[in-house]
């Protein structure tokens, strides 16, 4: 089921870049008003009806409980609730930010909220208080969100899909027999089916792109180290997946640069992304890649990216096939040895804080066989796995210096049925890593060369599951993949494509 472009504009917004300009709605003061309002509204637009105080922080914070009980049980996105934490900041006041009064949902990975649980979706870490924010968290208060839950992800956010032992699968709002992605599958699935316009992910390999890929919505994974808190050997970092470009830039302004102490961090001057959003991104180089690595791409996948490649000509864009010279199989490599390691590490230092091995009921077994994988390797092997992704990011360097964007599928098949790329008994890493692989194959060279890419919900399957087109840019050009992010939004918006389980039809 699918708004009409005609019902969307009714509801008082515009698309694409009319978000910034639409004319203020009338005053919220029913539950159907504020409903529409967020059916129709990005969170820069909730903020500034908070800001013209035609709806109260509060007002917007209680239709999103409400949206939870609403969809929540049909898709598992919320798996815990911070009400009322998030009524009492509201209560004692929110700073004055670009998103002052607007709900918020952390992802249950890479984030700490003083007082919660956090638990990485493990059971292992079920009673974990954090007893400080982390500074991701510090700046999204700053800029006055409203906390008030965490949403699912696999256990360590080692999977590419939200199929989770201790909290339960998250199912995608579109066809709830498949996947939402993952690691930052809840996020996705709660900004896809309307519960709020925007939720923090994380990407560590794919993890805010293959989601938005899979639910439809708009999904930035940024430079390495533009925002703190960057982990897993400098792969991972934090940001948001979100229905609207604009919102993307605007977090990234408002929690972007660099950590004093950080071992990784953008020194560099940040900020800009959304007054990049207004202006056009000039005439671009595009380089698109179906040729590397060597993947079977699913038909809709590829009529999208080729879709994609034509509509960016139309709009005086360059386009031409080509693909950098990497060894996949050495990628994959050098990648499992990096991860691995890192659990392993990371486990061994749980189990000897507490002075007690990790039992097998404790973690799952796709984390166990990823431990004992990376109890495996030498001190030698994650050092040369460590100057491997390095040189990696050097090629791509080299690489782009013909390009200004790469072009490609975020995955190579729109969202499997759940079960499909799961750990299996007896699975080794390599026939983990080779099975996943068959669906998201492309993503995780950004995470070990520290590109911004992003994910762009342009298409539909003939199975009427969203297909998500990847873009990335040079290391530090997080402006100009937004600029490009917010023309094509103009020229084929996404924002009244909604799920069948969007709230506003459940």
């Amino acid at each position: 089921m699918y708004f009409s472009r005609r019902q969307f504009v009714k509801h008082g917004l515009t698309l694409g870049a009319g978000l910034a300009t639409a004319a203020p709605l009338a005053a919220a003061t029913t539950r159907t008003n504020i409903s529409e309002l967020f059916d129709n509204a990005d969170a820069l637009k909730l903020a500034e009806l908070v800001r013209q105080k035609q709806v109260s922080p509060l007002e917007l914070l209680e239709e999103a409980i409400r949206r939870v009980g609403q969809v929540n049980p049909k898709i598992n996105a919320v798996t815990m609730q911070h009400y009322d934490l998030a009524r009492q900041a509201i209560q004692q006041g929110l700073p004055e930010g670009p998103f002052t009064g607007v709900p918020f949902l952390l992802k249950d990975l890479g984030a700490k909220l003083a007082g919660t649980v956090s638990s990485s979706g493990s059971r292992l870490l079920k009673n974990n208080i954090a007893s400080a924010n982390s500074t991701l968290v510090n700046r999204y208060q700053q800029a006055g969100l409203v906390i008030f839950g965490k949403t699912n992800t696999p256990e360590y956010g080692l999977a590419l899909t939200t199929e989770n032992h201790f909290y339960g699968d998250c199912l995608n709002p579109w066809n709830p027999a498949h996947s939402t992605g993952g690691s930052s599958g809840g996020a996705a699935a709660a900004v896809a089916a309307g519960i709020l316009p925007v939720a923090h992910g994380t990407d560590g390999g794919g993890s805010i792109r293959v989601p938005a890929a899979h639910c439809g919505v708009f999904g930035f994974k940024p430079s390495r180290g533009v925002t703190p808190g960057v982990m897993g050997a400098g792969m991972s970092i934090g940001h948001v997946l979100s229905r609207s470009v604009r919102d993307s830039a605007a977090m990234l302004d408002a929690t972007g640069g660099y950590e004093a102490g950080a071992p990784y961090g953008n020194h560099g001057a940040t900020g800009g992304y959304l007054a990049a959003t207004q202006r056009e991104p000039g005439h671009l180089r595009v380089a698109l890649n179906l040729q590397n690595p060597q993947v079977d791409i699913h038909p809709d996948c590829v009529k999208a990216v080729r879709d994609t490649a034509k509509l960016l000509e139309a709009l005086g864009h360059s386009v031409e096939e080509a693909a950098p010279p990497l060894d996949f199989e050495q990628l994959n490599a050098i990648q499992n040895t990096l991860i691995s390691v890192d659990v392993f590490a990371s486990l061994a230092a749980m189990e000897q804080a507490r002075g007690k091995v990790i039992s097998a009921p404790e973690i799952e077994p796709m984390t166990a066989m990823i431990m004992a994988a990376g109890r495996a390797h030498s001190q030698q092997d994650y050092v040369s796995a460590l100057y491997g992704m390095h040189e990696i990011g050097l090629s791509m360097g080299r690489f782009m210096q013909n390009y200004d964007v790469i072009l490609q599928p975020v995955t190579a098949t729109p969202a499997p049925k759940l079960n499909t790329i799961v750990y299996r008994d007896g699975d080794t890493l390599l026939d983990y890593t080779r099975r996943f692989k068959k669906v998201s194959a492309f993503t995780h060279l950004y995470n070990m060369s520290g590109q911004p890419s992003m994910s762009l919900p342009l298409a539909i399957s003939k199975d009427r599951l969203p297909v998500g087109v990847m873009l990335s840019g040079r290391t530090g050009e997080d402006r100009l993949l937004f600029s490009l992010a917010a023309q094509l939004e103009r020229a084929q918006s996404w924002l009244a494509r909604r799920p069948l389980m969007a709230t506003a039809r459940s």
